[in-house]
């Protein structure tokens, strides 16, 4: 072989090497149940995440972040659901649904295990309960038959507080998350007039709360930058289809960071210079000052969401839908990736409800589909909880009707309000609203 040919060949391998270490993921739970929501602990050692196993309950549960034995921090006949480190690593917050009410209550446990303390008694649903910086109190939602709130409770246990009530017909509160300095919290408020969530903020300690956009499209999980000073959320277009905008926190202009389409779930490096999300099943960063090429940080045909940043800004962690056909634990380093172009709108792909329904007969669903594709068809409520999977399988192209009988998962029939209706097939994604009125 010449000396130009090995030289060649040698560069080929490292190519070949470096393409490799672009998709490094690594699975940290392989087991035959579903890993939702993962959260990494302050000092970056454990992941915290919720699980459904043997009880037939969601319960939670952690794993060492550089792998290793996971381990059960609840085990009784209840869900629990979306946990969260207090900033101190000790304690984990969450939601957790009562057998016998169906209710939701505010929990904590320690991570180390141990028994679980209620925080809210009172027969409403609670939901979303995040930490306030200092450890000291609880923010969440508080629902009634007619209207969610955002209240604050002390993390010791003691007397709620509400800070945002709005009893407007239709108004709702959803995903308050606390500003790193502890003095405001910004959550998605649902508008009766006009019609679309916007995002908003309230003093901590109380106040009148103040709008940080207001234009006609929805705005879903707010997130502050580590300075408080930006505000990045998810921001439905007017075809339905979601991209990532950031807004200032003080109020201002919204500056759009991504262009193509379904990118949900932004979330601050720790750095405050990019900002990670998922889309069209892969995870992905883009920078946020905007500008920018997305990076896609993940590669194969597998559903991922909900990624979240290591406290170093080293690594991501998600759930993904393997070969096991579980979602499970997985984390992919935040320095590699492609780069890629905006993509633009798939007109091949097409999704047709209508935009209010009764459930005396359920809604009718259509979509089409040109090609051979796997197709996911999700129904989510309008926190971006997933309400029920209707469709997840490689489907030949062609025109599909599919009925929604208006039950979540459990068989449930589903309140009263807005919901979404999500149509994802390789990097194209279509969102569209419909109305439950029963």
């Amino acid at each position: 072989m010449s000396s130009r040919n090995k030289m060649l060949g040698g560069i080929l391998a490292c190519v070949f090497l470096l393409a490799v270490s672009l998709w490094a993921e690594t699975p940290l739970t392989s087991d035959s149940y579903n890993h939702f929501h993962p959260q990494w602990s302050p000092d970056g050692n454990w992941i915290v995440y919720y699980k459904s196993d043997t009880t037939n309950y969601f319960q939670i549960y952690k794993v060492p972040s550089a792998g290793g034995t996971e381990t059960a921090l609840t085990s009784d006949s209840c869900s629990h659901e979306y946990p969260q480190w207090s900033s101190d690593g000790n304690w984990i917050v969450y939601d957790r649904q009562d057998a016998t009410t169906g209710k939701y209550y505010v929990y904590k446990v320690s991570s180390a295990g141990g028994i679980e303390t209620a925080l809210t008694s009172e027969s409403y649903n609670y939901n979303f309960p995040q930490w306030s910086s200092d450890g000291n109190w609880i923010a969440y939602r508080k629902a009634d038959a007619h209207f969610h709130y955002i209240y604050k409770v002390p993390s010791a246990g003691g007397a709620e507080t509400a800070l945002a009530s709005d009893t407007t017909y239709a108004c709702g509160y959803y995903s308050p998350q606390w500003s790193p300095d502890g003095n405001w919290i910004v959550y998605e408020k649902w508008e009766a007039t006009p019609y679309y969530i916007q995002i908003y903020k309230v003093p901590s300690a109380g106040g009148a709360e103040t709008a940080l956009t207001s234009d006609s499209c929805h705005h879903f999980r707010p997130q502050w930058s580590q300075d408080g000073n930006w505000i990045v959320y998810q921001r439905s277009d007017a075809t339905g289809c979601f991209q990532i905008y950031k807004v200032p926190s003080a109020g201002g202009e919204e500056t759009a960071l991504t262009s193509s389409y379904g990118n949900s779930n932004p979330q601050w490096s720790p750095d405050g210079n990019w900002i990670v999300y998922d889309k069209s099943w892969h995870i992905y960063k883009v920078s946020s000052a905007g500008g920018g090429a997305e990076t896609v940080l993940t590669s194969g045909s597998y559903e991922r969401a909900y990624p979240q940043w290591s406290p170093d800004g080293n690594w991501i962690v998600y759930h993904k839908r393997d070969a096991t056909n579980y979602k499970q634990i997985y984390k992919v380093s935040s320095e590699v990736g492609i780069e890629e172009t905006p993509a633009s709108p798939l007109e091949s792909y097409i999704l047709k409800i209508k935009p209010t329904i009764s459930f005396s007969c359920g809604v009718v669903i259509n979509y089409s589909i040109k090609r051979e594709e796997r197709v996911s068809l999700r129904i989510y409520d309008f926190t971006g909880r997933l309400v029920k999977e209707l469709v997840n399988k490689k489907v030949e192209p062609g025109n599909y009707t599919i009925r929604w009988d208006g039950a979540n998962y459990n068989g449930e029939k589903v309140r009263n309000g807005c919901y979404l209706v999500r149509l994802e097939s390789g990097k194209f994604s279509r969102t569209e609203k419909i109305v439950v009125i029963r």
